[in-house]
This record gives C-alpha cells, structure tokens and sequence, in this order.
C-alpha cells in the first residue's frame, strides 16, 4: 500500500491546524456567557464558535466561519484518509474484521464532522449539537477497535496498542464529561467543557498523526523483509 496517504494526512493536519489559527485571529469577540469580550478566548470559546456567522458579540464572523469550514473539513478528510490506511496496515487475516468494522464506524464519525462544520450553531444550533454529539459519542468505539485490531496484527510494536487505548480513554472520558459533566451555565461550567473538548481535539488529531508514523515504519519494515 502506498505511504503517500499518511504523508496526506500529516499535511492535512498541519494545513488544518494554520487554517484554525487563522480562524481565532479572525474572531471578532463574545463567548456563551459574555457577549462582551473581545476576541477568541482559549478557555471560554468553543471550537464551534469559529464557525459562527455572527459571533456572540452580534459581530459578522464570515471569513472565520469560512476558514473553520475549511480547517474542520481539511483535517477530516486528512485524518480519515490516513485512518482507512491505517485499517488496510491492521487487515491481516487475525484482524481484518476489527480493522474494518473500525472503518465502518469511522466513516460515521468523519460524517458527522463534516455536517458540524457546515451547520454553523447560530444557525442551526439543534442539528450542530446532535451531530456533535454523535461523533463524540462514535470516536471511542473507532478507537476500541483500532486498539483491538493493532493488538491482533502481527508485526506491529505494542507502542501502537497502547496509543489506541489511550485515545479510546481519553475520548470515553469526554463522553462522560459531556453526559454528567458541569453545564456551560454553571459557574465554571464553561471553562470545564471548552478545556475538555481542546484536550480531546488535540489529543485525537496528534495520536493518529502518530500511528501514521508507526504504520510508515512497520510499510519500511515490510518491505526490507521482502527485498
């Protein structure tokens, strides 16, 4: 299998994550609970307040919608294209099921955050949220399989199996967050759930863009044993 794919992916992410800044620098102001503030707030605003046509402050926020679009919908289909090499370099005959049973749910997963990048919420904040949620509520699975498949494919480091779990943990956990976690409208509420959903955002896009290089070691590896 070509290595180009994760190559892409990498790219992807590294575009994706200059888009996102991009995308902060362009925030007019406003968060949740305070419409007055000014500019992006780490801690207060949401990643899906980049995609806001009208920030909370009532200011336009078109070319901050446009490049969160652009930003989400790069890193997803970067990321997914990197996931479905990752899941051929997990087909072997003792894990091919896991593997693509992984693929099945990712492409749901990938699906719902295309349609969370293009539902803006102060829009269509109903439709956002519930696909929000199913992405989040979906990831785990992605990675309980992963963990599963790398632990029955043959010639991949135990490195590899520990990542995935520690992605499925971490995904898990902020289900529980967004269950039984304080609301936005509780004090500290807000702070609490904008920190989470970084963590988890950045902590998902940087494990697979790792695997990536893990499967590019164990294609180099493949193929010396071969020559």
């Amino acid at each position: 299998m070509p290595r180009t794919i994760f190559t892409l992916g990498r790219r992807a992410a590294a575009v994706s994550g200059v888009l996102a800044v991009a995308a902060i620098s362009s925030y007019p102001g406003g968060t949740f609970r305070d419409h007055s503030t000014h500019g992006y707030s780490l801690s207060h605003n949401f990643l899906s307040d980049l995609g806001m046509t009208v920030a909370h402050d009532g200011k336009a926020n078109s070319l901050g919608a446009i490049l969160f679009v652009v930003s989400l919908s790069t890193l997803v289909f970067g990321l997914g294209g990197a996931l479905i090499g990752l899941i051929r370099v997990y087909s072997t005959p003792t894990a091919r099921r896991l593997a693509r049973a992984s693929g099945v749910v990712a492409l749901l997963v990938c699906s719902a955050f295309i349609g969370v990048a293009v539902t803006p919420e102060d829009r269509m904040l109903s439709l956002h949220i519930l696909l929000t949620r199913v992405a989040f509520r979906a990831f785990p699975l992605v990675g309980l399989l992963m963990t599963l498949a790398s632990y029955n494919a043959p010639g991949l480091p135990r490195r590899v199996g520990v990542a995935w779990a520690a992605l499925t943990v971490i995904l898990a956990a902020y289900v529980g967050i967004l269950d039984w976690g304080p609301r936005v409208s509780a004090p500290g509420g807000l702070v609490t759930q904008v920190a989470a959903q970084k963590i988890v955002a950045l902590s998902a896009a940087l494990i697979i863009v790792y695997q990536s290089y893990e499967a590019d070691r164990a294609l180099a590896a493949a193929g010396s044993r071969t020559m």
